[in-house]
């Protein structure tokens, strides 16, 4: 037999031997399922009691089983298995972390899910409910009023303000997420009604951006800026510049009529600040106490689009806020970390300053 012909019959032998260890490894590395495997029991929510899903859900049982309908289409899962998660229990996982912002917590109490399927769960949830964020958050048409009513502050088109909302030090350019308060944050502009609901949210900018900016790199100020506004206007604190449609506090009060208008701007703006306090109440993965969130901040801005929706749904059912056992709702905590100082870089218009002096001028009218 020649040389060629017993190299050839090694190279296939050693083949051979190579193919039969792989195998070996692969069949090693095969994860053993038992013939019966034990799924452990999910509840629902239809199993408790009102005050129980409220505590919990933050939201009462027929406004969870709307948003199963509504959002089902997106939820249902497309494998056939007998085992895939319910879009009940995808949605219910989902609440229960935004209102405690422990994965620990709301793997616990939705039984029988783990923490991995638990961040899928609400990856899907938060995508779904983002895609029909313009049903619930809307900045309403602006209608000229004829008049105001008496003890309040005329033409209040909405109450514009910020909110911090504590992230994890993003992996790049850390130092623009560093608010005033030297901790990581995403700073969100939020504007509501008089009635507490949210009708416009920009959440995209780092804790380092001032509120001015993100007010001014907004689509509501190119709205607000290309409007006719006849008598209307937002209302903001003085990290905001004044302008036509934006009324702000005089810095440096110096006659009745100055002092009457800070103290009916600051009345009227303290219904935005109750609506943050209870925004952080409601859902607790928003409040820096309960920790900061454990995401990117892409992520965190859909929590708090996601929170906000949430938050007019059950202001419209008008739902109470059940806390939990050893919760207390606390006024003011968690403060906007930008000091509310009057801007000095920004040019104020004549126009803005002479909108401002005859609301002033009403004030000391109404003294007289």
């Amino acid at each position: 037999m020649s040389e060629a012909v017993l190299l050839l019959r090694r190279v296939r032998e050693r083949s051979s031997e190579g193919a039969t260890g792989a195998r070996r490894k692969r069949s090693r590395r095969r994860r053993f399922y038992p013939e019966h495997r034990v799924y452990r029991a999910r509840s629902s929510f239809l199993d408790l009691s009102e005050e129980q899903v409220l505590r919990r859900y933050r939201l009462d049982k027929a406004a969870i089983a709307g948003l199963c309908s509504e959002l089902g289409s997106d939820l249902e899962s497309l494998t056939g298995r007998s085992h895939a998660l319910p879009v009940a229990v995808k949605v219910t996982s989902a609440l229960t972390f935004l209102a405690s912002g422990s994965f620990q917590t709301a793997t616990r109490d939705t039984t029988g899910i783990s923490q991995s399927a638990m961040s899928n769960c609400l990856a899907q949830f938060l995508e779904a409910l983002q895609r029909r964020a313009a049903r619930y958050i809307t900045f309403p048409v602006p209608v000229p009023t004829a008049g105001h009513a008496e003890g309040r502050f005329p033409g209040v088109l909405g109450l514009l303000g910020s909110m911090h909302v504590a992230l994890r030090a993003p992996s790049e350019n850390e130092l623009a997420y560093r608010n005033a308060r030297n901790y990581h944050s995403m700073n969100m502009q939020v504007v509501c009604d008089s009635h507490g609901t949210i009708i416009n949210v920009v959440a995209k900018y780092p804790g380092s951006c001032p509120n001015a900016a993100v007010l001014e790199n907004s689509a509501l100020a190119r709205l607000l800026d290309g409007a006719r506004l006849d008598g209307l206007w937002l209302l903001g604190d003085r990290s905001y510049p004044l302008k036509t449609w934006l009324m702000t506090p005089i810095l440096f009060p110096c006659s009745p009529g100055e002092e009457k208008y800070n103290a009916m701007h600051q009345e009227a703006l303290s219904v935005l600040k109750q609506t943050c306090t209870l925004l952080k109440m409601r859902f607790r993965c928003l409040d820096k106490s309960s920790g900061s969130l454990q995401y990117t901040p892409q992520k965190v801005c859909q929590i708090f689009l996601a929170c906000c929706i949430l938050h007019n749904i059950a202001l419209s059912r008008r739902m109470p806020l059940d806390l939990a056992e050893g919760e207390e709702l606390v006024e003011g905590s968690d403060a906007d970390p930008e000091l509310p100082v009057q801007t000095p870089f920004v040019q104020i218009s004549s126009e803005a300053r002479a909108v401002r002096a005859r609301i002033v001028q009403r004030f000391r009218e109404s003294l007289t």
